[in-house]
């Protein structure tokens, strides 16, 4: 941490500061709009056209030999998208989560298990990069050209990442960009923990469905379940299916321990 703050000044740590307070002071329930501006004040700060969001999760027992050690990417979001980058983005997700070696993955998974940031080059070099697929299939046609990419790990097998990405042509990210997402992401703990904890990716025996976000959104809020139906226009019934889905995938009883869980990890702070 020492190097990093050599290299960021007053005006950065004001900045960093500011955001980690404003996503600090996010209500629980708008996990969702806390990421999109997130991923708005990083693409301004360090300099961005996009940013990606994923949220990954490690096999118990992964398998030896399995190319990205056991890590697979369980959700994910951008910043801007077109139709076809988040089509080929479910394709991508589904295959690396059959297993299917992935070097750009890979190389960041090889790096698990501690709060990172790291530049493309450092992950993957030009000649290696230029003749990565997802460049040649997604990025060309956007003309996305270059990454940084951070992860902060909360567990030993839960991560929260970002990659920024910059246009061809434009200048490659440098240390002093590396360095301030990696400070970003060292002070963003309860953030991070939030984002993971309201997709089911984080003290959860498995991911929550779509709806079930949507519904464990509206839990952390007063409105009732008839409420909740009304305003998601689904049936009492099912919205009340899928509560009792949230509670057992997250081991609470009920609706005063969903929000006991989220109360403990912001108590907890970082």
């Amino acid at each position: 941490m020492a190097s990093e703050m050599k290299m960021l000044g007053d005006a950065d740590m004001r900045a960093l500061a500011a955001l980690w307070r404003e996503l600090a002071d996010a209500p629980a329930a708008e996990c969702n709009a806390a990421l999109r501006h997130c991923m708005e004040r990083l693409s301004s700060l360090i300099g961005a056209c996009n940013v990606i969001w994923s949220g990954t999760a490690r096999l118990e027992t992964p398998a030896t030999d399995d190319p990205l050690s056991g890590w697979r990417i369980r959700d994910a979001g951008h910043l801007h998208a077109q139709g076809y980058r988040l089509a080929l983005m479910r394709e991508f997700i589904a295959a690396t989560g059959s297993g299917v070696a992935d070097p750009y993955v890979g190389a960041i998974a090889s790096r698990a298990g501690r709060t990172r940031s790291l530049l493309r080059r450092e992950l993957m070099d030009d000649r290696a990069w230029n003749s990565y697929g997802i460049v040649q299939e997604a990025l060309a046609d956007e003309r996305i050209g270059e990454r940084l990419q951070g992860a902060h790990a909360l567990a030993a097998d839960r991560e929260s990442h970002f990659a920024l990405e910059r246009c061809i042509g434009e200048r490659h990210f440098s240390e002093y960009e590396r360095d301030l997402l990696h400070f970003f992401l060292l002070g963003s703990r309860t953030f991070q923990r939030e984002l993971l904890l309201s997709r089911g990716l984080l003290e959860s025996s498995s991911p929550f469905s779509p709806r079930e976000r949507d519904v464990a959104k509206l839990l952390l809020t007063d409105a009732g379940e008839k409420e909740i139906a009304r305003l998601l226009g689904i049936g009492h019934r099912t919205v009340h299916q899928h509560a009792h889905s949230i509670y057992a995938k997250l081991g609470v009883c009920g609706r005063l321990g969903l929000m006991a869980l989220w109360l403990r990890k912001r108590g907890k702070g970082g």
